[in-house]
């Protein structure tokens, strides 16, 4: 395996994790809405669920993941039941800028449900791998490399999406600007729980 396998698989993937999706949607308007921290857990189990599709491909599982498409389906809809009780929430919940910097945040479960329940990921690393290395010869800690590059490829622009949300929060400085915030945040989730349902 060279560098140049590597790239062969990390550029397409850069450019599928920089295309914004529902998943950015949803902890960009979370970090607007309640800060940063309430987003580090979303992001953090959005990454985890790719690193699973991306673990499934290297060892051929992913052909045979697609057929449960039932399981992937409950995962998928408990992931958009989610996001409404987030927007559900944000858009009843009482304003304060000291609550929304304090709240504990809670969405790993639903960041890896998110990507987890999407076999879309599955067929994007099942299509790319093959032709950036030979699976049938890598060893493990080769298999070990291209999944932690790719983790911290993920992490990198996903973080790059929080920065700018944080920033952007910066010129929230009173609890009617959190209040409008908080309800545009509610519905661009539910737009995302949306785009995420109407999935196939």
């Amino acid at each position: 395996m060279t560098w140049s396998n590597l790239s062969l698989f990390l550029v397409p993937f850069l450019v599928a994790a920089a295309l914004p999706g529902p998943a950015q949607g949803t902890f960009v308007a979370t970090v607007l809405a309640r800060g940063r921290a309430s987003a580090l857990p979303f992001v953090s189990g959005m990454v985890a669920g790719n690193a699973v599709w991306l673990v499934a491909a290297i060892a051929g599982l992913a052909s045979l993941a697609l057929r449960y498409e039932m399981l992937f389906l409950t995962v998928k809809w408990i992931g958009v039941a989610y996001l409404l009780f987030v927007a559900w929430k944000l858009w009843t919940s009482p304003v304060s800028l000291e609550l929304a910097d304090g709240r504990k945040p809670g969405g790993f479960l639903a960041g890896a449900a998110l990507t987890l329940g999407n076999p879309k990921a599955a067929v994007f690393f099942g299509a790319i791998l093959p032709q950036a290395f030979d699976l049938t010869a890598l060893s493990f800690a080769q298999a070990a490399l291209i999944v932690a590059v790719g983790v911290a490829v993920d992490f990198a622009v996903q973080g790059t999406y929080l920065l700018a949300a944080t920033k952007a929060r910066r010129f929230i400085t009173t609890p009617r600007h959190l209040k409008a915030v908080n309800r545009s945040a509610a519905v661009m989730i539910c737009g995302c729980a949306a785009l995420i349902a109407r999935r196939g």
